[in-house]
């Protein structure tokens, strides 16, 4: 079942290089593919919460509207948790694995790429 989940994961084409490191690989083999895959979802999650429309009203630039949307999920932990968590059940097991080794490092990278999608999607 877990191959079917990693076959439903867009291909997305990054530039390769040699000296990639593990965490690097890891972000752009897994956690880019996943969460474009979850991008809707995530959308969706997030457009329900109390709040996010008064953000809409007042974007600012473009660098403003991505501060306020990170502002809005550091002061929402559990909707932080639970976009982060999206991410990490469509792992298989050995992803796993390898996230547990640098979960701190994983879980920052993940809230940064979910800030910068639905700050683009909005502004």
């Amino acid at each position: 079942m877990r191959e079917e989940l990693v076959a439903l994961r867009p291909i997305i084409e990054t530039a390769r290089t040699s000296d990639v490191s593990s965490i690097e690989l890891f972000q752009n083999e897994t956690l880019r593919p996943i969460i474009k895959l979850q991008h809707e979802v995530f959308i969706g999650l997030v457009k329900s919460q109390p709040k996010f429309e008064d953000l809409l009203v007042k974007k600012g630039t473009s660098q403003q509207f991505h501060d306020k949307i990170r502002t809005f999920l550091v002061k929402q932990p559990h909707l932080k948790h639970v976009l982060n968590g999206m991410v990490i059940g469509m792992f298989t097991a050995e992803e796993l694995v390898t996230y547990t080794k640098h979960a701190t490092d994983f879980n920052k990278r993940i809230s940064g790429m979910i800030c910068q999608r639905i700050a683009d999607t909005f502004y």
